[in-house]
């Protein structure tokens, strides 16, 4: 499939699907971070991820989800919380401070960002 025929297609299900006004449902908060392991350190770094992912999974106050998507270019971690008090509470727990001492050497470059949803179609 085309970029073009991707695009027709997604639009096409957003005319076709209902979209959710945002006032309906309660606000998460999303962070984005875009990840770029140093050369030769990917695999370690997904391991670690992985291994604090094990370790948290139904532990951390709020967290509604998380996704780790990879790429040839990197990687991009989605983390879905309540609330942007339970973002900022995790943010400054040993759990998060630890494990972002054992993964910062293995990082060469790395962006982040709190987003809130502007609209939904469809599951993801």
């Amino acid at each position: 499939m085309t970029f073009a025929a991707a695009t027709t297609a997604v639009a096409a299900a957003a005319v076709a699907s209902p979209v959710e006004p945002r006032a309906a449902r309660p606000e998460p908060v999303v962070n984005i971070s875009v990840i770029r392991p140093k050369v030769g350190q990917f695999e370690a770094f997904l391991e670690l991820q992985l291994a604090q992912h094990l370790r948290l999974r139904g532990k951390v106050k709020g967290l509604r989800g998380a996704r780790l998507f990879r790429s040839e270019q990197g990687l991009v971690l989605i983390s879905v919380f309540d609330t942007q008090a339970d973002a900022d509470l995790f943010r400054e727990d040993p759990r998060f401070t630890e494990h972002m001492a054992r993964v910062r050497p293995l990082i060469e470059k790395s962006e982040a960002g709190v987003f809130a949803e502007a609209y939904a179609v469809g599951m993801v």
